[in-house]
């Protein structure tokens, strides 16, 4: 065997090689965090090298495989037979049966690697993703390419690991089940396709069995993996009625033909697939998974089409409006996230082009078949040409086949784009999913246009580089939008965050429950190894409200009796209540009525002024007023005040309308000058200020017809080495207050709305708990802030 020989042969295994290789590097390109001044690089960096994760779902993976490692099962216990996790949605934790294929690859890695050398289990998440994530471009490639040719192939493969959204998702530093998304749901379409067209019954069975055992796999790591199944189901379905019952294609052969039903069976490429699939799929997933795998499908239907609801089976309000992932694409968010208009383009053409394809291969070859001696009898002679003629003509069987083919392709990709297509209008998470369909079908259309190439372009040299100049200006968008963003990660937690919670770990008690809005639930119960209220994976509950609720308040005792209550009973006071009034607003009313006063006044307010019975109002108190509460801390940190809009919009909740006010806070340092005695504060947010001596005054400048005009604020607050020197009402007309937080010659410039004035969150943070008798401080590190709550 000569080299060309042997490198022809070994030309797919290079090709897999060179998709691989590319794609990988570039997701690791992010674990340098280059977004990061060279700098400040440590900061973000833990104490082995690594950077900390991306995102906060990372964390909670991460913590469930510490679980796995350290005592078999996933979670802090198992309660009735089921893995439960103590240390999310505290006190009554919540399962911690989760897709553990994520899990159970981690943890072997781990030991895998550890066997020779010695990496932390942090060190093994970093690199697992961008390793998993770049494997859909064998599959991609290979199943392409077998479907059309080596160059659509390689489109596919680049298109399916560069695809910006699932990029986005399986960087290093993104320890999530994001890397299944595209490496499965292309398995099992792959091998179900192959096995269905194999003229071979063996070869057909052992695809379709590697289909099955893909669905069970993926069923292992994605818990909307059923969508899959379905898919496959469908188009099997559809495609058997399309081409035996209206195209009379004869997909499906009489039985009468055969010896038995068995064998004919065997004989139904299609059918036998589908059903062998079916049958394999659910049991396998079934008795691995449990069968109530397939029951709890029409619960995440219902959810998903509730994703855009103000609220979500209560009145209480829909979280996950506030999540970007669960927000509606715009058409634009969705051509980004699947690589760009030309692979949108050219993933979406792929079913006008097959039908094109198929109606152009609807043609009879002519073919000269024997003459029969005799004359026909009993026929008149139009009759008996009519019947010569169809004698003469037969379908070319290759051609038949391409129809079968294009049909089954069509209606395969018709499905998945119409059915992804109508998730994308219950939040943009699915433009991952969507993705997959457009990358294939960008790689099948540019492999079937490779002919037209050929035929136009005769040297075969310069068609080939035509060819791959058209793949390389479709892939250049993903490419270069993977580059770039690779090169601007900045994680989500730094040493600030790592130490405080470090701190927290080391000098606290175990069962001292951590209170902050939801984002750093995971990183809090991972790092700090304590319970929390409630976390990325429990923030769509009404305890969304009650945090917004104790952070918007200017009632320092009720905020305390908010903590109080949903560290020491989480939601049973709030349940039981609303089990004696059968209605949430007026629920909502009575506790924050009764949550601010001591349990005696509370007991005369539900009696009195609601009506409870004694008995009823006892058993409410028990969970509002416990008598040996949890000890409980709050913790504050500067990225709050972004989200300020978002907590503060939950926190106001209107109950009879569905709505909520979000409110606000601009915070700058402000450059600080002097001159004869006079200080003159200037800051980007518009605030400006004077001081002289004892005189302060300040503003918010804007521009009216050409000119500055200063609007008077609402409130001016004024601290100075973390002393209240000011705190007045300077307009009752204006709407926006401002404070000055100043320290030696630095000055922080704050504006808000009037309503965050005297909230908890602007005390706490802003006025270091001035003038407040039940939050103490703790703790403090960077921007993060550790309050005991007495």
């Amino acid at each position: 065997m000569n080299v060309k020989e042997t490198l022809f042969k070994l030309k797919p295994l290079l090709i897999i090689l060179l998709l691989f290789s590319i794609v990988f590097l570039l997701r690791m390109d992010a674990v340098s965090i280059s977004g990061v001044p060279h700098d400040y690089k440590s900061y973000f960096e833990d104490q082995n090298g690594f950077p900390y994760f991306s995102e906060m779902d990372s964390y909670y993976n991460y913590r469930l495989t510490q679980d796995y490692l350290n005592h078999g099962y996933l979670g802090d216990t198992i309660i009735n037979g089921t893995s439960w996790d103590l240390h999310s949605y505290y006190p009554s934790g919540r399962s911690a049966e989760y897709p553990p294929l994520i899990i159970y690859i981690t943890a072997f890695a781990y030991k895998l690697v550890n066997s020779f050398s010695n990496v932390p289990l942090n060190g093994i998440a970093v690199w697992l993703a961008p390793f998993v994530a770049s494997l859909a471009v064998i599959p991609a490639y290979l199943f392409v390419r077998r479907l059309t040719n080596d160059y659509g192939g390689i489109t596919a493969g680049i298109l399916a690991g560069l695809a910006p959204w699932y990029f986005s998702h399986t960087f290093a530093g993104f320890f999530d089940t994001d890397m299944f998304a595209v490496l499965f749901p292309i398995l099992i379409v792959g091998f179900f396709i192959v096995g269905a067209l194999a003229k071979n019954i063996k070869t057909r069975s052992i695809y379709i069995m590697l289909s099955a055992i893909s669905v069970l796999v993926y069923s292992m790591a994605w818990q909307e993996w059923w969508y899959m199944f379905y898919l496959v189901i469908g188009t099997g379905i559809i495609y058997l009625l399309i081409s035996n019952y209206i195209l009379k294609m004869e997909t499906v052969k009489p039985s009468k033909e055969y010896p038995n039903k068995f064998k004919w069976f065997l004989d139904q490429p299609v059918l036998f697939s589908l059903v062998v699939f079916a049958v394999t799929g659910f049991l396998l997933v079934g008795i691995i998974m449990g069968f109530s795998e397939f029951t709890g499908i029409i619960s995440s239907i219902s959810q998903a089409t509730q994703l855009q609801s103000s609220v979500q089976g209560t009145s209480y309000p829909n979280v996950y409006l506030s999540v970007r992932e669960m927000l509606t694409p715009g058409f634009w968010n969705v051509v980004d996230g699947v690589g760009g208009i030309l692979p949108f383009i050219l993933g979406i053409m792929v079913v006008p082009f097959l039908l094109l394809k198929l109606s152009q291969n609807t043609h009879t070859k002519e073919v000269k078949a024997p003459k029969r001696k005799s004359k026909p009898r009993r026929k008149s002679k139009k009759r008996a040409k009519v019947a010569e003629e169809k004698r003469d003509t037969v379908e070319d069987p290759h051609i038949t086949e391409d129809k079968k083919n294009y049909l089954l392709y069509a209606i395969l990709f018709t499905i998945w784009l119409l059915g992804l297509g109508y998730l994308l209008t219950k939040g943009q998470r699915f433009i991952e999913n969507f993705s997959v369909p457009v990358v294939l079908g960008a790689g099948i259309l540019i492999g079937l246009l490779v002919p037209y190439f050929k035929e136009y372009i005769k040297d075969t040299r310069y068609s080939a580089l035509a060819i791959l100049f058209v793949i390389a200006v479709v892939a250049y968008s993903p490419a270069a939008t993977a580059y770039t963003f690779s090169n601007q990660i900045i994680p989500s937690a730094d040493d600030s965050m790592y130490e405080l919670l470090t701190w927290i770990k080391d000098n606290t008690p175990p069962n001292t429950v951590l209170t902050s809005w939801w984002d750093f639930g995971h990183f809090f119960t991972a790092v700090g190894d304590r319970p929390v209220t409630f976390d990325g994976g429990s923030q769509n509950t009404p305890r969304a409200y009650w945090v917004g609720r104790a952070l918007l308040t200017s009632n320092e005792n009720l905020s305390v009796g908010i903590l109080r209550m949903l560290t020491s009973s989480g939601e049973e006071g709030i349940s039981t209540i609303e089990n004696c009034t059968h209605d949430t607003g007026k629920s909502v009313e009575i506790l924050n009525k009764i949550l601010p006063v001591d349990k005696q006044a509370a007991q005369t307010i539900l009696t009195k002024s609601y009506n409870l019975t004694p008995v009823q109002a006892q058993n409410v108190l028990q969970y509002t007023h416990p008598t040996n509460p949890a000890p409980y801390n709050l913790i504050l940190s500067a990225d709050m005040i972004i989200k300020a809009g978002v907590w503060s919009e939950f926190g106001n909740w209107n109950f009879q309308n569905g709505t909520g006010q979000g409110y606000g806070y601009s915070a700058q340092q402000a450059s600080v000058s002097s001159l004869d005695g006079t200080v003159a504060i200037h800051a980007q947010n518009g605030i400006v200020a004077q001081i002289n001596g004892t005189q302060i005054t300040a503003g918010l400048a804007y521009t009216q017809n050409n000119q500055t005009q200063i609007m008077a604020p609402h409130k001016l607050i004024v601290i100075k080495n973390n002393q209240i020197v000011m705190n007045q009402i300077v307009s009752n007309q204006s709407q926006i207050s401002i404070l000055l937080a100043m320290d030696n010659n630095s000055c922080l410039a704050v504006a808000m709305n009037r309503e965050l004035e005297n909230s908890m969150f602007t005390r706490l943070y802003f006025e270091n708990g001035a003038g407040l008798s039940r939050f103490k401080f703790a703790h403090s590190v960077g921007g993060y802030v550790v309050w005991n709550v007495n």
